[in-house]
C-alpha cells in the first residue's frame, strides 16, 4: 500500500474538495457540488490505479488524465457518448456548455444562477485542478508546489465574490495544506539548515540531529503564517465599492476595477450602495448631434428577488447583420438622423454601446448582431472602433396621448406591465396620490417622472439605513419600498422605482443600462465608469420605447423633451403691440455715434494728444537717456499687463456675449477653474463640478466661509447645467473671487507672480488675435504664390 500511498492521495483529494467550497459564494443553486466531487474521487481513483500499475510519474499523470475525460463523459456528456466513450459529439455538446456558461459569467454578478455549462465548468476546472495536485503532493512529494494550484482555486472565488469571503474558507483549506505538508517526511526536514538539537522530554530516543527542533520550528511557522493570513485581512481596509468590474467580479460591492476591458454590470442589486465611482475610461466618440443621448449597453425586464436580472438575447452574429428601425415606431413620428463613431472601446465582448434607436452600423473585424425586439447590441470578441447610425424622435404630443392598459388584459407585454409583488401596495398607493385620475399614458409618466426629480427625493451613492419604528426596531422592508419611504438613492433605485409605478399606472416599462453621454474635450467625447448610468424606457404605441428620466438633474442633466411640460410663451405680435416702445422714446441718434455705447470719441482724443507728445519729443530732440529710460519702464509695464489685460478683457467679452444666465454662470465658472490653474492647482481632467469642488477644497485647505462660497459656486454652475430653463440663478462672481483668493493665499509666491502676469487667457487672447491678423496675411501671400507658380 506504501506504493499507492493511499493517505497521501486521500488528504490531496480532500485539499481539492476543501479549496472549491467558496465557490459556493460565486453560484446559486449548490447543484455543481456532487458532480464536481465525483471528478475528483475519479482522479483520486486513477491516481491509486496508476501508481499500482507503475512507477512512472508521466505513466500515472497519463491514467489520471484518461480517467478525467471518461469521467467528465459519463459525468456530463450523457446522451452524447460513443458507445460509452466520449466522441466528437461530446466535444461539440461541452463546447455549447462552456460558451454558455462564459456568457453566465459575463452577464451576471456573483451569486450566478448554476446551469449545465457552470456545473460542466466547475467540474472540469477542479478536476484538472485534484489531477496536479495529486501529481505534485504524492508523485513528486513536494505538498509545498502543490499549494500554487490550490492557491489559484481559492482566488478565483476570493477574488470574484463580489465581497470579503469569511475566514472559515481559508483556516480550513490553509489546515488540510499545512497536514499535506507536515506528511512529507522528516527526511525532507533534514535537509534544511542545522540548529541546536532539543532535549528529550520523557520520549525514549534523543534528537541529535535537531530534527525536532526543526519540526517545532516548522509548526510555530505555519500556525503564525495562518493566523497573519487570517488577521491581516480583518484589519486591514478594503477598496471602496465600484460600479463597474470585470466578470463575476462585477458584484456590486465589489473590490477592485480592472483599467482593461470592462464590462457593464447587466444585474442591479437594489439594496446595495456605491462607495466610489472610478474615473477609469470606458470609450470615447464623435457625433454629429449637439447634444448626444446616453449610450445604451442593455435592457432588462425580469426583477425578481430585489434584483434585475438580464434577458436572454436572440441577437444572430453575422459580419454585416440587418439594423433596421423597430417595427413599433411609426414612419410619421418626426426624427432627425445622426451618426456616432467610436474609438478606443474597453467595453468586453460581448457588449458594445450605442445610442437608441439604430438605424444602420459597422463593427469592425467581428461578428455582431441587434437583438430584434430590444436593439441591444451583441458581438463575438472585444472592438475598439464601430460606427452606428441612430435617429432621435420627437413624438407629437397628440401621439403620446394614449390611454393606459389593463395590466391584465395587455399578454403581449405582460413582462413589462408585472409589478413587483413585495413591494406593490407602496407602488400603487403612492400611483394613486401622484398621477391625477383618468391620465394619458403620457401625463402619468410625467407625473412620475416629476415626483421623483422633484426635492423631496435625495441623489446619493450611499442608500439611507434601514428604517425603525417607535420602538426603535428595524421595519423589514423590500428594496423598492425601503427607497420610497427613505427618497434616497441613486440611478438604479430611481429607475426602478419609476418602472413599477409606470407598470401599476398601465404604462409598459423596462429598465435600460447603459453611460451617459461623457465629457466634451475638443470635439471629443469621453465616457468613464463612473458615467454608468440607468433609466426606465416606457412603451407608446406608434413611438415606441420612450427613455424617461428620473433621476435628478443634478446626477442626469435634463430630462427628453418629449417628457417635460410645454412651456407656454406668449404670442411674440401681442407682445409686441402690447409693450411700450423702448425706440420710440429713446434719445435721437447723432450721425457721429455720440449716443451708441460703442463710440470712441474719448478714445480717439486721447489717442490724438498721445501722438502729439510722442512728435514733440522726436522732433525737438529731448529724447535724451532719460526719455529713454522712461520709454523703456512704459514699453515694460505695457507688456508686463498685456497679458494679464488680455485676459481679463477676455472674460468681459465672454460674459459680454453669454445668452442668458446660465451661460454666464458658465463663463464665470470656467474663468474660476482656469484662474486656479494658473496658481497651479489643476483638478482632474474629466471632473465634474462637485468633483472639481472636492479637490480644491482638499487641495487649498479651504475651510469656513471659503468652503460655504465655494459650495455655493458648484451648486449654481449645477443648477445652471441641469435645472430647467428660465429658473433664477445667483451671482457667484463675489464667491468665485473669494475662493480664487483662498486658493492663492496657500500657493508659492512664484505660483502666484506667473498666475498674476501670465494667466492662460490672456496667451490664449494674444494667440487668437495673432491669428487674426496673419492668416489673411498668410492666405493672400499662398494665393499670390500660386498664381505666380501656374504663370
Amino acid at each position: 500500500m506504501s506504493r499507492t500511498r493511499l493517505a497521501d492521495t486521500a488528504i490531496a483529494a480532500l485539499a481539492t474538495a476543501v479549496v472549491s467550497w467558496p465557490l459556493t459564494t460565486l453560484f446559486t443553486p449548490d447543484d455543481w457540488i456532487r458532480p464536481t466531487m465525483l471528478m475528483v474521487a475519479f482522479v483520486a481513483a486513477a491516481g491509486l490505479l496508476g501508481r499500482w500499475l507503475t512507477t512512472s510519474k508521466t505513466g500515472v499523470l497519463f491514467v489520471q488524465l484518461v480517467a478525467l475525460v471518461v469521467g467528465a463523459g459519463w459525468i456530463y456528456g450523457r446522451g452524447h457518448l460513443w458507445h460509452g466513450l466520449p466522441g466528437v459529439d461530446t466535444v461539440l455538446a461541452f463546447n455549447n456548455l462552456l460558451v454558455d456558461a462564459r456568457e453566465t459569467i459575463q452577464n451576471y454578478a456573483a451569486p450566478a444562477p448554476t446551469n449545465r455549462g457552470i456545473i460542466l465548468g466547475v467540474g472540469l476546472a477542479m478536476g484538472l485542478t485534484a489531477m496536479l495536485v495529486d501529481h505534485l503532493a504524492v508523485m513528486r512529494r513536494s505538498p509545498a508546489l502543490a499549494g500554487l494550484p490550490l492557491l489559484t482555486a481559492f482566488l478565483i472565488s476570493a477574488s470574484n465574490s463580489g465581497s470579503s469571503l469569511h475566514p472559515v474558507y481559508f483556516v480550513i483549506a490553509a489546515g488540510v495544506w499545512l497536514i499535506m505538508v507536515g506528511r512529507q517526511g522528516i527526511a525532507s526536514v533534514r535537509r534544511w539548515s542545522t540548529t541546536a538539537p532539543l532535549q528529550s522530554r520523557g520520549r525514549a530516543t534523543s534528537d541529535r540531529d535537531g530534527t525536532m527542533g526543526f519540526a517545532s520550528l516548522g509548526r510555530t511557522l505555519g500556525v503564525a503564517a495562518l493566523a497573519a493570513a487570517v488577521v491581516l485581512p480583518v484589519v486591514t481596509p478594503h477598496l471602496p465599492t465600484r460600479y463597474l468590474v470585470d466578470g463575476l467580479g462585477r458584484a456590486t460591492d465589489s473590490t477592485g476595477f480592472s483599467d482593461g476591458q470592462i464590462g457593464l454590470n447587466s444585474t442591479l442589486d437594489l439594496t446595495r450602495s456605491l462607495e466610489d465611482r472610478s474615473q477609469s475610461p470606458v470609450l470615447s466618440y464623435t457625433t454629429t448631434a449637439a447634444s448626444p443621448t446616453p449610450l445604451r449597453v442593455g435592457v432588462l425586464t425580469t426583477y425578481r428577488g430585489g434584483e434585475w436580472r438580464p434577458d436572454r438575447s436572440d441577437s444572430e452574429l453575422s459580419p454585416r447583420p440587418r439594423v433596421a428601425l423597430p417595427d413599433d415606431i411609426s414612419s410619421d413620428v418626426p426624427r432627425k438622423r445622426y451618426r456616432i463613431s467610436v474609438d478606443d472601446s474597453r467595453l468586453q465582448a460581448p457588449q458594445l454601446a450605442a445610442p437608441y434607436p439604430l438605424v444602420a452600423g459597422e463593427v469592425d473585424d467581428a461578428s455582431w448582431g441587434v437583438d430584434p425586439q430590444t436593439q441591444v447590441l451583441r458581438t463575438n470578441r472585444s472592438v475598439t472602433s464601430y460606427r452606428m447610425d441612430y435617429v432621435a424622435l420627437d413624438p407629437p404630443r397628440a401621439l403620446l396621448e394614449q390611454p393606459t392598459t389593463d395590466r391584465l388584459s395587455d399578454s403581449q407585454r405582460f413582462d413589462a406591465l408585472r409589478v413587483d409583488r413585495e413591494s406593490a401596495p407602496t407602488v400603487e398607493s403612492l400611483v394613486r396620490q401622484v398621477v391625477p385620475e383618468g391620465a394619458t399614458r403620457i401625463e402619468a409618466a410625467m407625473a412620475i417622472q416629476e415626483h421623483f426629480r422633484s426635492s423631496a427625493y435625495t441623489y446619493s451613492l450611499q442608500l439611507a439605513g434601514p428604517v425603525r419604528d417607535e420602538t426603535g426596531r428595524d421595519v423589514p422592508m423590500d428594496p423598492i419600498t425601503h427607497f420610497l419611504t427613505t427618497r434616497q438613492g441613486y440611478c438604479v433605485q430611481f429607475a426602478t422605482a419609476m418602472v413599477m409605478m409606470a407598470r401599476a399606472a398601465g404604462i409598459p416599462a423596462r429598465m435600460a443600462i447603459g453611460f451617459l453621454p461623457g465629457t466634451l474635450d475638443k470635439g471629443t467625447y469621453t465616457v468613464r465608469a463612473a458615467d454608468a448610468h440607468a433609466w426606465p424606457e416606457l412603451y407608446f404605441e406608434g413611438a415606441g420605447w420612450l427613455r424617461f428620466e428620473p433621476t435628478p438633474a443634478s446626477r442626469s442633466g435634463q430630462a427628453p423633451p418629449y417628457s417635460l411640460e410645454e412651456v407656454q410663451t406668449p404670442d411674440t405680435q401681442s407682445t409686441a403691440t402690447d409693450a411700450p416702445s423702448v425706440s420710440a422714446t429713446s434719445a435721437p441718434r447723432r450721425d457721429n455715434g455720440a449716443n451708441d455705447p460703442g463710440a470712441s470719441d474719448r478714445a480717439t482724443t486721447s489717442g490724438s494728444a498721445d501722438t502729439g507728445v510722442l512728435s514733440a519729443w522726436w522732433s525737438s530732440g529731448r529724447l535724451t537717456l532719460l526719455g529713454w529710460v522712461l520709454l523703456g519702464l512704459v514699453v515694460g509695464v505695457a507688456g508686463t499687463v498685456a497679458v494679464p489685460v488680455a485676459a481679463r478683457l477676455r472674460r468681459r467679452r465672454r460674459l459680454h456675449e453669454a445668452p442668458d444666465d446660465a451661460q454666464r454662470v458658465e463663463v464665470e465658472w470656467q474663468a474660476m477653474v482656469e484662474r486656479i490653474g494658473d496658481l497651479g492647482v489643476v483638478a482632474p481632467r474629466g471632473s465634474t463640478p462637485r468633483q472639481a469642488g472636492r479637490f480644491y477644497q482638499r487641495e487649498a485647505y479651504l475651510e469656513g466661509a471659503e468652503v460655504a462660497s465655494l459650495k455655493r459656486v458648484v451648486d449654481t454652475v449645477e443648477q445652471s447645467r441641469y435645472a430647467r430653463p428660465g429658473t433664477t440663478l445667483v451671482d457667484i462672481r463675489e464667491d468665485a473671487e473669494r475662493v480664487v483668493h483662498a486658493v492663492s493665499g496657500v500657493r508659492r509666491r512664484r505660483d502666484r507672480v506667473r498666475a498674476l502676469l501670465w494667466p492662460q487667457d490672456g496667451l490664449v487672447e494674444w494667440r487668437e488675435r495673432r491669428a487674426a491678423v496673419t492668416e489673411p496675411v498668410q492666405r493672400a501671400w499662398d494665393s499670390v504664390r500660386s498664381r505666380l507658380g501656374r504663370s
